[in-house]
């Protein structure tokens, strides 16, 4: 569970990430193909920058996780190879589920409409304790009965 005085990530930062995280999936798709035609072939300037825009703003993201020093984005001096790219995206994704784990849970306060406990994202609108202190509330009982 997250400390209670831990960073917690705002909404909009969870609707970047996932939609970071389909960018970066779709990417690792093509790099995987480019890879296993030719793992030694270089990166242009165009692929890096392209691959950079998924990169930059995850690393962003990932800054108050312990993930982060493990995070690398694309150098175009160096002219990275498709097998480079390849080892950086699958580190991102290491990150990316671990950040998940962290800040998406069961929640046993909150419930769908069937009764069934549901998924949520820990976030600074919406803490750990949110839903637990609406279940102490009248109200909020009667809606879930």
């Amino acid at each position: 569970m997250v400390e209670e005085n831990a960073w917690l990530p705002t909404e909009n930062i969870i609707e970047n990430y996932k939609l970071l995280k389909e960018i970066l999936h779709s990417q690792r798709k093509e790099f995987d193909l480019l890879s296993k035609k030719k793992a030694d072939g270089q990166l242009n300037p165009m692929k890096i920058k392209m691959a950079n825009r998924a990169l930059e703003p995850l690393k962003e993201i990932f800054k108050h996780e312990e993930s982060y020093k493990f995070l690398d984005t694309l150098n175009e001096d160096e002219m990275p190879t498709y097998s480079d790219v390849v080892l950086i995206i699958s580190q991102y994704e290491t990150a990316i589920e671990e950040f998940k784990s962290k800040y998406c849970i069961t929640d046993q306060y909150k419930r769908d409409e069937y009764g069934y406990l549901t998924k949520r994202w820990i976030t600074q609108e919406y803490p750990p304790d949110y839903y637990a202190a609406a279940a102490n509330n009248e109200d909020y009982n009667e809606y879930q009965e």
